[in-house]
């Protein structure tokens, strides 16, 4: 069964930097120093932890997965 998803709010800092909660950082085993791939789409910043992504999943699977996410998301506000 695939686990949940953790959806939080966080805020850009005015020196851009962004805090990733605390459980999201547990689930993915991040701790300080931790790499992360930034993707930038149109309207979205996906930040892949770069270990999770060796061979397993390409980019293009990556923004793929987001846009799925973006949708049933927005389905679920016509609710």
């Amino acid at each position: 069964m695939p686990e949940e998803q953790i959806i939080d709010i966080t805020k850009v800092s005015d020196k851009g930097q962004v805090v990733i909660p605390k459980a999201v950082r547990d689930r993915l085993g991040m701790t300080e120093g931790s790499k992360l791939i930034v993707i930038a789409t149109d309207d979205a910043v996906i930040l892949q932890k770069i270990e999770l992504v060796g061979g397993r999943m390409r980019i293009r699977e990556i923004v793929d997965k987001v846009r799925s996410i973006k949708e049933r998301l927005a389905l679920g506000k016509g609710n």
